[in-house]
């Protein structure tokens, strides 16, 4: 892959959220993405309270 084909990916990439930005129907109800969100929390909180606590060196 080039430096080009990157750039190309990028501008595209681009495009793909200025359209989705300027759309005035979202393709997903916003309801949706809040629901998608709580569970990325949840897991996030999950992964967190699953590390170990850490020891006190003083």
């Amino acid at each position: 892959m080039t430096i080009t084909d990157f750039s190309d990916e990028r501008a595209a990439k681009r495009a793909a959220i200025r359209k989705a930005r300027n759309s005035t129907k979202p393709s997903v109800p916003a309801d949706q993405v809040l629901a998608l969100l709580d569970a990325d929390l949840a897991r996030i909180q999950a992964a967190i309270d699953a590390l170990p606590t850490p020891h006190s060196t003083d």
